[in-house]
Formats: structure tokens, C-alpha cells, sequence
């Protein structure tokens, strides 16, 4: 431990030499000034923990000298020593907060004793010090920390109003610090269904640590991110703080959805892939047996047998047709699962859609346009494959505008917009209609097979869709329309730029 450091100013020096003398015996260092400039040097140049400074120098007095002195000895004491004291070197003494003031003569045990008080209140009062910076330091490093994390870190008080609120948070909701503190938590960041629910455990939560709860937080666009919230400690700072820690778990839930899908696919394909061949000689053999069945009821005298043999004939053809369609819909998720991939023109594949989709979206009362078809760039893909997906998308669309009452909100029109734009090394084609709009739960189901609204569908048209986009490496989501309807945004790798399109 460093020995306390005293500056003795004094200019008898046979006085100071004795005071030092007595102080260093003491385990203190000592420097010595017999001035007053000299003193300010050193104080300059070292830390002084105690000055003893004599009344009357001949440069200064030294009321003058402990008035420039103190500033230089921050947390350091000062003891005046005088031979002639007066009521006015006294106040004045006071007044500079000097530690004591002794006489001269003095007993040399007092003036130790005073200089071993003075260092104690000076140790004392710099380790206080220290601690004060050592906590201000690690409440920022915590203040560091909880900013730094890449989970929600929110602080409510017993109303439920929010006192904390992180980094994380604010990137998480898009609510600024400024803007979330002191609102009610339940009310602004749940929806009116799980509010009830949240309240619920958040009153749990400062008796007991409840078990973790995973709800939707809503974010400032009207969007939906779920968050799994634990309790994670109470802090007081002058009010008692319930803290708890959020974690994002929404893309995750998303790739375990994906991958559950993809599982759900691929077990799909395997079970068509054996059960085609024993459906199809059934159907060959049902189908040639319809047609010797309708050959002979056309040979019928009887006109009535005639038309009701026919009339059953045609009924289960079509219900045959209806099977093999089905088939050739089972058959698609069983083939093989990549693709040659080479650049195409995608704006001739939707030119193509719209020519042949036109005259049924004209007769079901839909306007069909294509938005800047000459400046699309390329993109990488297999031409029969994305005409497959545009079209089923196209009718899609149709379908749901099909019978629905004329919108006079927007256009005026039923309508459907396809457009495009580079992004990030994609293609992002739209296909927005202005009809009615899918349900949440319809558009988060719209991809899992055999789901489908249509009662004629057979619920594989948008996963086939799906895996087709997958196969190109690319991502297909269906997204509510700003204006109302239902946009489907479709991302395609560009081609490289050096390379034509095929």
C-alpha cells in the first residue's frame, strides 16, 4: 500500500526538518516547501494526501497559498500552524476548510496525532470515492449489457407501466424508448385476446417465477412478432421493477414450420410415388370399360335406357378425369426435387399467363394487367415450371374475385395487377388483386397440402406452387394488399447480367 504523501511548507527550516523527521518516523513521506511557489510545485508534480502549512510565509500568507492550494489536493486535508493567532486567521481558516489549526509551539504527539486524523479522513473519503466510481462503473457496464443483448429487456412498475425498455425492444416493436416509457404494457403491446392471459401471468409473476409464456407482441406497423417471455429478476431503485426478458422466437418458429412442411412433403411424394402405379391400371381399366359401356348403351333401341346409360357414362367419366387430374397433382410432388436452372425471360412466362387468362378473368368480370414487361430483367429458372406457378396464381385470383360485388372503394374494378422489381439479387413479382382478401387463418394455411377453401379443390395447387418456388431457390409469401385483397410476392434469383436469356 502506497504511504500517505505530506507536503510540510514551512520556512524555519530547522522546524521543518524536525516535523519531517517526525512524520517519516511515522511511515509517511514528506516533501518539504520553504515557499510558497515552491509548495504549488509540488503539488503539481504529486499527489498530496495532507499539506501542514505555516501562516506567514515571505512569498504569500497562507490563507492566499491554501486558497490556489486546494484545487491542486482534491480529497487531501490541510492543518494551519501559526505562532501568532488571531480571530481573523481563525475564521479564515474555517472559511478554507482547513482540517485543524494548531499553535506554535505545539506538542509533537498532538500534531501527530491531528496529521494521523487527517489521513484517515482522507482515506476514508477516497475510498469512498472509489466505490462511487466502481458502482457508477459497473451500472454502466450492466446499463452496457442490457443494451447490448439481442433480447427484450422490459421493466414495469406495479400498474404495469413500462420504466425499462432496451435496445432490442425498440428494434423488436419499432417504439423508441421515449415513446414506450410510462404507457401500460398490456394495452399497447398484446392483442385484446391475450391481454387477459398476460395480465394473468404478469401478476404471478411478482409473488413466484412462473413458467415461461410465449405470446404475439404487436409491433408500431400493425405487424405481429412472438415473443416467449420469462421473469428474470425484481430490482429496486426507489420503486420496486418486475424485469422481464423477451426472445424473439418468430423466425424460428417459421423454420420449424418449414421444416415440418417439407418433412409433410417428402413423405407425401414417397407415398405417391408408390401408390401411382396401382392406381393408375385401375383407372386404364375403368376408363376402356366406360368406353365399351358407352359404345354398346349408343346401340340401344330403348331412347330412355339410351340417355340414362349415357347421361351415368359421361357422370363417371368425368369423375375419372377428375381422379386423374388428381393424380397428375400427387405424381408432381414425386418428381425429382431440383431443376436445370438457366436464364429465362419472366416477363414473357407472365406475358404468356396474361394472353391465355385474359378471357377468363374478362368473363368473370376482372381486368388483368401486367406493369412494365420491357424493363424485367432475367432471372434463373425453368420456364415450364414458373408458367405452371403463374398461372395457378392468376387463377387463384380469378377465382377469388369470381361473383364478388364490383369494389367502389378503390378503383371501381375487379382487378389484377402483376408487377416487378429488383431486390437484393432478386426478382420480387407481385400479383395483387383488389377482391375480397384472405382471412389470417386461411393465409396461414394456404401452403400445407390438401387445404384448400375451393369445393372442388383438392388443396395441392399452392404447395405445388411452393415447392416448385423452393426448388429455385427462391421464397413465395402471401401478404394482405394495402389497398384490400391479397398480394402474392414471388422472389427469383437474377440471371447474371453477362448471360442471355434463353
Amino acid at each position: 500500500m502506497t504511504a500517505p504523501r505530506v507536503l510540510v511548507v514551512e520556512d524555519n527550516l530547522a522546524l521543518a526538518e524536525n516535523v519531517t523527521e517526525l512524520l517519516e518516523d511515522e511511515g509517511m513521506e514528506v516533501l518539504v516547501a520553504t515557499r510558497g511557489e515552491v509548495a504549488l510545485r509540488h503539488a503539481r508534480a504529486h499527489r498530496i494526501d495532507l499539506a501542514i502549512v505555516d501562516v506567514r510565509l515571505p512569498d504569500v500568507t497562507g490563507i492566499e497559498l491554501v486558497a490556489e492550494l486546494r484545487p491542486m489536493i482534491p480529497g487531501g486535508e490541510i492543518i494551519f500552524m501559526t505562532g501568532n493567532a488571531t480571530l481573523d486567521t481563525a475564521i479564515a481558516a474555517v472559511r478554507e476548510g482547513v482540517f485543524a489549526y494548531v499553535q506554535k509551539p505545539f506538542d509533537p504527539f498532538d500534531l501527530l496525532a491531528l496529521a494521523n486524523r487527517a489521513l484517515e479522513q482522507v482515506k476514508l473519503r477516497r475510498e469512498r470515492a472509489h466505490l462511487a466510481h466502481e458502482l457508477e462503473r459497473s451500472e454502466q457496464l450492466h446499463r452496457g449489457v442490457v443494451e447490448a443483448v439481442e433480447t427484450l429487456i422490459v421493466g414495469l412498475d406495479h400498474d404495469g407501466r413500462i420504466q425499462m425498455w432496451n435496445r432490442c425492444a425498440a428494434q423488436t416493436t419499432g417504439w423508441e424508448a421515449i415513446e414506450a416509457l410510462g404507457i401500460d404494457a398490456v394495452d399497447n403491446l398484446f392483442d385484446e385476446d391475450d391481454r387477459k392471459a398476460v395480465r394473468e401471468w404478469i401478476e404471478l409473476a411478482w409473488s413466484t417465477r412462473p413458467q415461461e409464456i410465449e405470446v404475439r407482441l404487436r409491433t408500431r406497423d400493425g405487424g405481429h412478432r412472438t415473443v416467449r417471455w420469462s421473469q428474470a429478476s425484481v430490482i429496486s431503485d426507489g420503486q420496486t421493477i418486475l424485469l422481464l426478458v423477451g426472445l424473439d422466437v418468430t423466425e424460428r418458429l417459421a423454420l420449424e414450420q418449414r421444416a415440418a412442411d417439407a418433412e409433410a412433403m417428402a413423405s407425401l411424394a414417397t407415398l405417391t410415388a408408390g401408390l401411382a402405379h396401382e392406381i393408375r391400371n385401375p383407372l386404364n381399366a375403368a376408363i376402356l370399360q366406360l368406353e365399351l359401356l358407352s359404345r354398346v348403351g349408343s346401340r340401344l333401341e330403348n331412347e330412355r335406357a339410351r340417355e340414362r346409360i349415357g347421361g351415368s357414362v359421361r357422370l363417371v367419366q368425368a369423375e375419372i378425369r377428375r381422379l386423374s387430374k388428381l393424380l397428375e397433382e400427387f405424381l408432381s410432388l414425386a418428381r425429382p426435387r431440383s431443376f436445370d436452372l438457366y436464364p429465362i425471360s419472366l416477363a414473357a412466362v407472365i406475358e404468356h399467363v396474361c394472353t391465355m387468362q385474359r378471357p377468363v378473368a374478362e368473363a368473370a368480370g376482372v381486368r388483368l394487367l401486367a406493369d412494365g414487361l420491357d424493363a424485367w430483367p432475367c432471372v434463373l429458372g425453368d420456364q415450364g415450371k414458373l408458367t405452371q406457378v403463374f398461372i395457378n396464381l392468376v387463377v387463384n385470383a380469378i377465382d377469388a374475385m369470381r361473383g364478388c360485388p364490383h369494389r367502389t372503394d378503390y378503383t371501381g374494378l375487379q382487378q389484377i395487377e402483376v408487377s416487378a422489381e429488383p431486390r437484393d439479387g432478386y426478382l420480387v413479382v407481385r400479383v395483387v388483386d383488389n377482391g375480397p382478401g384472405m382471412p389470417d387463418e386461411v393465409r396461414s394455411n394456404a401452403f400445407r397440402p390438401f387445404f384448400s377453401t375451393k369445393e372442388q379443390g383438392t388443396g395441392l395447387g399452392l404447395p405445388i406452387v411452393k415447392r416448385i418456388i423452393d426448388l429455385h431457390r427462391g421464397s413465395i409469401e402471401i401478404l394482405p394488399a394495402p389497398e384490400g385483397g391479397t398480394s402474392v410476392e414471388v422472389s427469383l434469383r437474377l440471371a447474371p447480367a453477362a448471360v442471355p436469356a434463353d
